[in-house]
């Protein structure tokens, strides 16, 4: 059974003070006071800073909240973190937004557990600290990764909240600021810290490996499938237009059909099919061969429509699909050019 797209509340905003020091990221001195509310899912006034509005091992334990429980002194009544004063010296965006990931967290003491074991505080700065990521090189904001995670192995409980939050934001397919790049980064801290075992360790590292896997700019892994006139064929001999957009969904679930109906209607997408700019593959990468039959029809006669018939795609764990339908789109030497991608942004590739 395949993973469905479920709801998750996702924090929005930048907090109040971490909104105005995240503008005099771009003054050489003083802050701008800008607009932005913890939980308010409003963009930061004048900065422009983005907001956030299975197979394998997937069971989990919502260490977050049992953690968050344990803790009851309300939210209201815990002193705020300071943000760093950055030194006026440092002049350009990507030198500020440096220096604060360093130090973001300087003011926090893992072992005050009344903050470093609060989910409601941690989840709005540990928001408040992904972004600033897009305005510091990405080897600070690995470093300033490697840091926090580092601090936190001074609290058990604190460090697997954060290694839940990091996956609740950076993995989560309806996450506003999902990031395969930031999430490995998490991940590689989590496989290697001393305070988790080896059972906790078995969920983070499938999904770096699964991230790691079938990147942009790697060659997409080839597979077998049957298609709709019983023949058989691969992935690298399915013949291709300029782009092939590689749709990875499931028969019986309603949210694919929703989506992929929207596919259909989508005019650059037709335009381009029937251009011959684009070509479409739907693999089917379940079991259920009667399911498959009974609906591969459904689907536009101008798309190339497969089924998994061997399950290598699975039992070799060829590709992560973490909830139905997954896109990528490839070159015709079925190079990788987006992985797991939103309709909007297929759309906006072509």
């Amino acid at each position: 059974m395949w993973n469905k797209r479920k709801a998750v509340a996702f924090r929005g905003g930048l907090g109040r003070r971490a909104a105005a020091f995240c503008g005099g990221l771009f003054l050489a001195g003083g802050l701008w006071a800008c607009g932005g509310r913890a939980g308010s899912g409003q963009s930061v006034a004048g900065v422009g800073l983005p907001v956030a509005v299975a197979d394998g091992p997937s069971a989990r334990v919502d260490t977050a909240a049992s953690v968050s429980a344990s803790v009851s002194v309300p939210v209201d009544c815990l002193p705020e973190l300071p943000m760093p004063e950055v030194p006026a010296a440092l002049r350009t965006p990507a030198e500020r937004a440096a220096f604060v990931l360093a130090h973001f967290w300087d003011g926090l003491d893992f072992t005050d557990t009344t903050r470093s074991r609060r989910l409601d505080f941690m989840e709005q700065y540990f928001v408040d600290f992904l972004s600033l990521f897009p305005y510091a090189e990405p080897s600070a904001a690995q470093a300033g990764v490697v840091a926090l995670m580092r601090c936190a192995e001074r609290d058990t409980d604190a460090y697997r909240l954060l290694a839940g939050l990091a996956e609740k934001y950076l993995y989560e397919p309806n996450s506003p600021m999902r990031q395969e790049d930031y999430l490995i980064w998490f991940l590689e801290e989590i496989t290697r810290a001393p305070v988790l075992d080896a059972l906790e360790k078995r969920r983070p590292a499938w999904l770096l490996s699964a991230a790691r896997k079938n990147r942009p700019g790697m060659p997409a892994a080839d597979f077998a499938y049957l298609t709709r006139d019983g023949r058989r064929q691969t992935l690298y001999g399915t013949p291709s237009a300029e782009r092939l957009l590689l749709v990875f969904y499931d028969p019986l679930c309603e949210h694919c059909a929703e989506i992929l109906g929207e596919l259909q209607r989508t005019p650059s997408v037709t335009a381009a099919i029937r251009d011959g700019r684009l070509t479409v593959l739907a693999v089917y990468a379940d079991a259920d061969r009667a399911a498959w039959d009974s609906t591969k029809h459904r689907l536009p006669a101008g798309w190339q429509v497969g089924f998994d018939a061997p399950g290598d795609i699975q039992r070799h764990r060829l590709y992560a699909l973490p909830a139905m339908p997954v896109f990528y789109l490839l070159d015709p030497a079925k190079t990788v050019l987006l992985k797991d991608a939103s309709l909007p942004e297929i759309i906006s590739h072509l």
